[in-house]
């Protein structure tokens, strides 16, 4: 197994923050009711004043999910009764997992005339343009909405004057491609180093937009190449959950995944100071900071040999690549169900889920890799790595990519 396989960089932070203020609500909202989140009515068996509920009588308004919250706590806040609430989760099981509530998700509500502890409407508004309604008439029933969506192929071909961030930006194309973009191409390019200015470089990918033209999921690469001086370096991936492989000068040379897609790079390896227990101490790899539940992959091929608990690291995830490569993945929230000792993995597989396990500040995922047992800066690139082979599916992508840029000609012209 090649060990510069396994380099992975970061190059700009892309988290999101998630909204921290509701939607001002449609009609103004009446003192009660933040009187109502302050004496917190979601108590079991607590009851709505009169006064109160007759303030709350008909309100309708928005309400923006922020971190940390659920749809039970909202609706808690409103005033409605524990069994309703009930009543309400057992209506979204059939058409969405309430799980996959994310901050900046939506709710429009209606409170009942008639009964100020239930509601007359509900509309839950999530990512990708999914909208969940609830009907009150009689039994409470979920419908849920699904958006027609236009699959757009789109493509770019610029030259790097700055980051590479900034020229994604300044085309519309992904910002969150210069993250994984340079930890796909680790094992060759050092974009610190290799990156003067006046390179070439060429993508494309495909989009999901709602009929307006908001973009909805997340953007699917499947071709990049990065001219640098006489050297082309191509990848092409078939499919997001599956590896890329990468070219150089038309030569398939990389198979592999990074450990994590869209992630913040939140350290690096050598001296710091610990986040936990203070003073200078020696980081082992390197952290991705991303939420609780982030998908983590096998950077490349192996056997697990360590599912379990290390103290320091938490949940912990090692996998031997052979040649005296070990990657290790720690501070998970769970691993994989069908993951054991003597498992084998492939490149791209997930393995398991960020978490904040282990000594650690908050959610991210520490990725190391040691060679005959010594922790090595996984952003190195020391050795060339083996060449690998290359499918005739490999092939085409390369030749699709390569086309719909307009390199097919130079290329053989060259």
């Amino acid at each position: 197994m090649p060990r510069s396989q396994f380099a992975i960089l970061a190059l700009v932070a892309l988290a999101t923050t998630a909204a921290n203020a509701e939607i001002p609500a449609t009609r103004p909202m009446p003192s009660p009711l933040a009187d109502m989140a302050a004496d917190s009515v979601a108590d079991a068996g607590s009851s709505i004043a009169e006064p109160r509920a007759a303030a709350m009588a008909g309100l309708t308004g928005d309400t923006v999910i922020e971190h940390g919250e659920s749809l039970d706590r909202v609706l808690s806040r409103l005033g409605i009764r524990p069994e309703v609430r009930a009543e309400i989760a057992m209506a979204f099981e059939d058409v969405y997992d309430l799980g996959d509530l994310r901050p900046g998700d939506v709710l429009n509500w209606k409170i009942s005339r008639e009964d100020p502890g239930r509601l007359a409407s509900l509309r839950l508004q999530v990512s990708g343009g999914v909208e969940i309604e609830l009907s009150f008439a009689g039994g409470i029933e979920a419908n849920r909405i699904d958006p027609t969506m236009i699959t757009r192929e789109r493509n770019e071909v610029l030259v790097l004057d700055g980051t590479l961030y900034d020229a994604l930006l300044a085309r519309n194309a992904p910002g969150r491609f210069a993250v994984d973009l340079v930890a796909l191409m680790a094992g060759q390019v050092d974009f610190r180093r290799d990156i003067k200015g006046g390179e070439t470089f060429a993508l494309v990918w495909q989009e999901d937009a709602l009929p307006d033209g908001t973009i909805a999921g997340e953007p699917r690469l499947s071709y990049a190449r990065l001219t640098i001086g006489e050297n082309i370096y191509e990848l092409v991936s078939s499919d997001p959950a599956s590896p890329i492989i990468l070219f150089e000068n038309g030569t398939a040379v990389q198979r592999s995944a990074p450990p994590i897609m869209g992630a913040r790079l939140s350290s690096v390896f050598g001296n710091r100071k610990h986040p936990v227990l203070g003073g200078q101490r020696m980081h082992t790899g390197i952290d991705f900071a991303a939420p609780i539940g982030t998908p983590v992959n096998a950077t490349g091929a192996g056997r697990v040999v360590f599912t379990g608990s290390i103290r320091g690291y938490g949940t912990t995830v090692d996998i031997d690549h052979g040649g005296g490569v070990i990657t290790r993945y720690a501070h998970l929230s769970k691993i994989s169900d069908a993951l054991r000792k003597g498992s084998r993995v492939s490149a791209g597989d997930q393995i398991g889920a960020v978490g904040a396990t282990g000594l650690v500040s908050g959610p991210n995922l520490h990725y190391e890799v040691r060679v005959d047992g010594r922790p090595v800066d996984p952003m190195q690139d020391e050795v060339m790595p083996e060449q690998e082979t290359a499918s005739p599916a490999d092939l085409a992508l390369l030749e699709t990519g390569r086309a719909r840029t307009g390199f097919d000609q130079a290329d053989r012209d060259g």
